[in-house]
């Protein structure tokens, strides 16, 4: 029993520093833009690895053999499609319009199988909600949706006015969960005191009563979200009756 233990420890270990290895060798591809290809990849060579960890029945080399061959194969399919824009298309597939002039075309839909609430989901998710709106929305072979809004619905930009853009800057999280962070706090010069006094003005008497704070360093104004939205009225987008 404890010298099965050990083994299974040994190959795990070796099991994940192999996998780092290899996905190291194939690149970041397989995480910034996951195509159908690539996450059969993954699925297959987690699986491979899993294997190596646990199973005691058969010889490691034998895995690691068939972790290093289906890495191999992987890079040179890659490297193939890289060179071959055919091969490209039949491995990660095309882009498809879902949308085109606000209207739905619901034969790519069901070629893509992807239904409506896939397709309302996503476009909520990049600040659409209303299909009309929409010129194109492209699904990439990636799975994410690309939306081109019609041109009186993109919003003004100040080279459109002829204006000088403003400079930007990130936020700072000041409070999260009812605590302060003291580090975001200080890096922008800011105090307990300075804090509680903002905070009173927004008739909150305690820290604990917010779930998140954050400060803005250009406008000097620190955003505010409480437990308690005191909310009258609150839009359910669920297809049920609330009972």
């Amino acid at each position: 029993m404890l010298t099965t233990t050990l083994e299974v420890i040994i190959q795990t270990f070796l099991s994940f520093f192999a996998i780092l290895f290899f996905a190291r060798i194939l690149g970041k591809q397989q995480i910034s833009q996951l195509t159908f290809y690539d996450y059969i990849n993954g699925i297959t060579f987690g699986s491979i690895a899993a294997t190596l960890a646990t199973d005691v029945e058969q010889k490691t080399l034998q895995h690691l053999i068939g972790l290093f061959l289906f890495a191999c194969l992987t890079y040179i399919m890659s490297y193939i499609s890289l060179k071959s824009r055919p091969l490209r298309k039949i491995l990660e597939g095309e882009p498809v319009i879902l949308i085109h002039n606000g209207k739905i075309l619901e034969k790519n839909l069901a070629k893509t199988r992807y239904n409506l609430d896939n397709l309302t989901s996503e476009l909520r998710q990049q600040g659409v909600f209303n299909i009309e709106d929409v010129d194109f929305a492209i699904l990439e072979t990636n799975g994410i949706l690309s939306i081109l809004k019609k041109p009186e619905k993109q919003p003004l930009t100040p080279q459109d006015i002829n204006l000088k853009g403003q400079s930007q800057t990130i936020t700072s999280e000041i409070i999260e969960d009812g605590q302060i962070v003291w580090q975001n706090l200080k890096q922008n010069g800011l105090d307990e005191k300075w804090l509680i006094d903002v905070l009173k003005t927004h008739n909150i008497s305690s820290i604990k009563e917010v779930a998140f704070a954050s400060f803005d360093p250009i406008s000097r104004k620190l955003y505010i979200d409480k437990y308690d939205d005191n909310l009258t009225h609150v839009i359910d987008v669920s297809d049920f009756e609330k009972k």
